[in-house]
């Protein structure tokens, strides 16, 4: 790194998860720290929940003799994700809500907020349905058409709103279970249904109604309260997630640019 504003701003870029344009700030510096620039690009893939171009970020540096614990540790959480796997796909997109609030981006917090629900419910279904040992996200059997489909045949539960519908098989199947009670007592309550009917008011759902900060409050208090209530309905899931693993890699990223940035002072001295 050439520039000492350009370490800051990129620095900056990094601290909002603004990785799209930290890239576009290294790219214009001569000497270009390769491994930060990779996983600068993983970041970007992943917040998009592009898995496997994120994966093979890694994959590249990996085949160049580039590694690390951090590296590691991504590669192993990245092939949790490609698979589909509960604990990191329910950790990313808990850490992917929270940076979407973090910046204020309401309108794709919201959209997140409708698709964690949704994404709860349905691994209730299918994991007491086909077992927790072969869930996986990225299998036709969490898609909304086959649990409708398998609702109304081995149920008989025929209501089309997805939501609905698993919240009457829990409510009918699992209602001794406690756990259940509590995560449909989070998910179900009316500042959450408040929350979701606003996201299908506004433009990620059906829509133009405007989105401000003013307006979470108003429904739910601290907007970060929802991502309590979600990390309090995981817990009762036995799901386990990691969280704040992205401050983790900004940390890495932060540090390379600045250990390279002073290679460079002592390489100009």
């Amino acid at each position: 790194m050439n520039t000492s504003s350009n370490i800051q701003l990129m620095e900056k870029l990094i601290e909002r998860f603004d990785y799209r344009g930290a890239i576009e700030i290294m790219k214009m510096e001569e000497d270009v720290n390769i491994r930060a620039l990779k996983v600068l690009y993983c970041c970007k893939y992943r917040l998009n929940f592009d898995f496997q171009s994120a994966i093979q970020e890694v994959d590249d540096l990996i085949e160049n003799q580039i590694k690390d614990r951090q590296i590691r540790d991504m590669k192993i959480n990245l092939e949790g994700l490609v698979a589909g796997k509960p604990d990191e796909i329910f950790s990313e997109l808990l850490e992917n809500t929270k940076i979407q609030l973090i910046n204020r981006r309401y309108i794709d917090f919201l959209s997140r907020v409708y698709r964690m629900k949704e994404a709860v419910l349905k691994y209730i279904f299918v994991k007491n349905h086909v077992g927790k040992d072969k869930f996986s996200f990225m299998t036709e059997v969490v898609s909304k058409r086959m649990i409708l489909k398998i609702l109304r045949k081995k149920y008989k539960i025929y209501n089309p709103n997805l939501s609905f519908a698993i919240t009457s098989y829990i409510n009918k199947y699992l209602k001794n279970d406690k756990r259940y009670m509590k995560v449909l007592e989070v998910l179900n309550s009316d500042k959450m249904n408040k929350i979701i009917e606003l996201r299908n008011d506004c433009i990620c759902g059906h829509g133009f109604k405007g989105v401000n900060k003013e307006v979470l409050e108003n429904i739910y208090g601290d907007p970060f309260n929802i991502i309590n209530d979600f990390i309090l309905v995981f817990k009762k899931m036995d799901v386990k997630i990691v969280r704040n693993s992205y401050d983790k890699i900004n940390r890495y990223l932060t540090n390379e640019i600045e250990k390279d940035s002073y290679s460079n002072c002592l390489e100009n001295k």
